[in-house]
């Protein structure tokens, strides 16, 4: 068996499916958005580095936020569920194609430090009084360290113990995090030469538990699986992805909401049940009102924070119109005897509830921040206005083009 050629074409299709999906979910709306975000989130790093003592805990922050960049991450094998069958009794001949494998990861891992090591930089050259040259060796340093954690995330891959998989993750973010602490705050070099050793001496531990060990096929495929559906998710966000598989979520917790729909409403009733339980919109929508309060609590300026609840609120009305397709599949609902534009007022309805409820949970995270009622309610009747302007606009054109 040729394992070379297997990997050129298993790399081959994911790249294919990798451009496929991009050229939707980079779009002109989305790259407008993104560019504003990192342009106003830069301008407004350095106004708020600006405002930092030199009691602030920089190698404290930069500790936590690096080590949980080289900590995360695992071999990226691109397998699929067949192999578990097909390549297992050839294991012994894939020594190649797992080399590529972990040479792969390690490129897009490169990428991911230099994206992060350039946003601390501005954090490290202020708080600690140090040069590029030497910033320069740090990132080679946490360049080595990636290397090492990505040795041990493979010898993990032999293992079947779910408890030592979860500890392995613990006890490496803690190294990582000494290592990038006393790396920072320019420490003894015994303490740094301590940390290195202890990961050394960890490394070979895992190599000894594992030796003569075969590999944990099913954690690979399933590893791999994560990765190529949260692939998928993004992408589904913007156009149909065939191999997404649906998933339901019962979340009784909410029935409260569909009691008060109720069913006479038959699409609002439809549509409010499936944002609820069905696929990853519930989701979506709570995570990006998470990350969007975080930012607008600690932003330090009154308009950045205007800003901020405007985006999230475009964002997550821009990711929720997919639910207009959701039910592209089943002819059945064309036995309802509701119209077109019935099914397009009650989808229009429930979108427009979602938006202004989070312009609600926005107002009152602004609201704790700043102390402010007379900016509160100005940021209220704004959002709001937005809202329902995102809606009956751009949501109603949007869905016909969907059509």
């Amino acid at each position: 068996m040729n394992s070379t050629a297997l990997w050129k074409e298993r790399f081959r299709h994911f790249l294919q499916e990798v451009r496929t999906y991009s050229k939707y979910v980079f779009n002109d709306h989305l790259k407008f958005i993104f560019v504003f975000i990192i342009g106003a989130g830069a301008y407004y790093y350095q106004q708020w580095l600006q405002t930092l003592t030199p009691s602030f805990p920089a190698a404290l922050v930069m500790a936590v936020l690096l080590g949980l960049v080289l900590t995360a991450g695992s071999i990226q094998t691109l397998l699929k569920e067949a192999d578990l069958v097909y390549l297992l009794p050839v294991e012994e001949k894939l020594k190649p194609y797992f080399t590529k494998a972990f040479l792969f990861t390690f490129m897009i891992q490169l990428y991911i430090i230099a994206i992060v090591a350039a946003a601390l930089a501005p954090l490290y050259f202020q708080q600690m009084k140090q040069t590029g040259a030497a910033y320069i060796w740090i990132v080679i340093a946490f360049v080595i360290v990636k290397a090492w954690n990505l040795f041990v995330a493979w010898e993990k891959s032999f293992l079947t113990d779910q408890n030592i998989q979860r500890a392995d993750w613990f006890i490496r973010f803690i190294l990582n995090g000494l290592f990038v602490y006393f790396l920072v705050e320019r420490t003894s070099v015994m303490f740094i030469g301590g940390i290195i050793l202890l990961m050394m001496l960890y490394l070979a531990i895992m190599h000894q538990m594992v030796k003569g060990k075969p590999l944990n096929w099913e954690y690979l495929i399933s590893e791999e699986g994560k990765k190529m559906m949260l692939l998928y998710r993004i992408a589904n966000m913007f156009v149909d992805v065939p191999a997404l598989k649906e998933r339901v979520a019962r979340r009784k917790w909410l029935d409260f909401i569909l009691s008060m729909v109720g069913e006479k409403r038959t699409y609002l009733y439809l549509y409010t049940r499936t944002f609820l339980r069905s696929g990853n919109y519930f989701g979506l929508y709570v995570r990006l009102l998470a990350l969007g309060g975080v930012i607008l609590y600690f932003i330090p300026f009154l308009y950045g924070r205007f800003i901020v609840s405007l985006i999230f609120l475009y964002l997550i009305g821009y990711q929720l119109l997919t639910l207009w397709k959701h039910h592209r599949m089943k002819i059945w609902l064309d036995l309802y005897p509701v119209g077109g534009e019935e099914k397009k007022k009650d989808f229009l309805t429930l979108l427009n509830a979602i938006l202004i409820t989070g312009s609600i949970i926005f107002t009152i995270i602004f609201l704790l921040a700043t102390k402010d009622f007379m900016m509160t309610g100005i940021l209220l009747v704004v959002s709001i206005v937005f809202s329902i302007g995102f809606v009956y606009q751009y949501g109603a054109k949007r869905i016909e083009r969907l059509n």
